[in-house]
Parts: structure tokens; C-alpha cells; sequence
């Protein structure tokens, strides 16, 4: 037994497998969305890694069985993955803090939020954890919401037709300034 790191076509498979033990190879490529002949290809590789285990119930059917071994390597790299989204939060709010940072030193005190998805939550969270007591912001989900013609307005919205709408004093977005756009 081979322990080397699964692919993410790999783990999707695995993931499936423990999910529904009694799925058939034309089901778990259907799913994912890969060939049949791929998905041949990667659970024989996964047996030989015994990452699963085949059965025999008959002639015509198997059944695909999540080894320890497999299910140690999912819960690895589910956790690996897991680290990986926090960083990358951490590392988009350190960044959206330095804007706000920016502004703020240019005596800029008010700022409105607008958006109502994830960005939108990890810009107020953001916000929150600089602790200004000068620094004011509100969160707005409409463009007609923000009456304030001094406020900084962080875009936190990926609809392109609101980034030519904002007519405010300033307005900055935050998926450009992440995206490094």
C-alpha cells in the first residue's frame, strides 16, 4: 500500500463513496461529471493505494467500501483544506483592514458596507476587529440605502453593473483590491 497524497478527482470519489457505499461506477462518474473510463482509472487506483476495497455482491454488482486507510486520508486532506479557507480569510481580512487602515489615516471615518453575501460578512467582520471608536460603518444590501454623500463605500458585491452605479465621493471594491485587480 502506496501512501501518497489523493488527487481532488480522487477525493471527490472517496467523498461519494462514503456518502453512498452502494453507488455503481456509471453513478459516481455521472455525478462528477467525469468519463466512465476515468472514473475506472481512478478507483483502481484508489484500491491499489487500499484507499477503498471492492466487493463482490454477484456477478454484475459491486460494492465500493471506504478502507480506514481512505477514510484517514479524507479526514487529512478535509482538514488541509479546512486550514487552508481559514488563511485565506485571515489573509482577506488583514487586507481589507489595511484598506480601511488607508482611508481611515486620510481622515476618513464613515463607511457604508453594501452588499448582503460572504464578502459582505467578511468585510463588517473586518470592520468589527479593527476597534476605532471613530471609525463608524453601516451595511447596506441596496445602492438607493446608502444616503451618504461622505461615507467611503466598500463594494462588497460581485454585480458588475453596481461598480458603474456608486455615485458617492469615494468608493472602493473590495473583490478588485482581493482579487488584485
Amino acid at each position: 500500500m502506496k501512501s501518497s497524497m489523493i488527487s481532488e478527482q480522487e477525493l471527490r470519489i472517496i467523498e461519494e463513496i462514503s456518502r453512498d457505499k452502494n453507488l455503481t461506477q456509471r453513478k459516481i462518474s455521472h455525478r462528477l461529471g467525469l468519463s466512465l473510463g476515468m472514473t475506472n482509472l481512478i478507483l483502481k487506483r484508489l484500491v491499489s493505494k487500499g484507499y477503498i476495497k471492492v466487493k463482490g455482491l454477484n456477478r454484475r454488482k459491486v460494492q465500493y467500501i471506504l478502507t480506514p486507510t481512505g477514510f484517514a486520508e479524507k479526514t487529512k486532506k478535509s482538514y488541509r483544506y479546512f486550514l487552508k479557507t481559514i488563511y485565506s480569510l485571515q489573509e482577506m481580512k488583514k487586507k481589507i483592514q489595511h484598506l480601511v487602515l488607508t482611508e481611515y489615516e486620510k481622515d476618513e471615518t464613515h463607511f457604508v458596507i453594501l452588499g448582503k453575501g460572504e464578502l459582505a460578512d467578511i468585510v463588517e467582520l473586518s470592520l468589527k476587529g479593527l476597534n476605532k471608536s471613530e471609525l463608524e460603518y453601516r451595511r447596506v444590501s441596496r445602492l438607493e440605502d446608502i444616503n451618504s454623500s461622505n461615507a467611503v463605500v466598500l463594494l462588497a458585491e460581485s454585480k458588475p453593473e453596481l461598480r458603474t452605479s456608486v455615485r458617492t465621493n469615494k468608493y472602493i471594491d473590495v473583490l478588485a483590491v482581493l482579487s488584485g485587480s
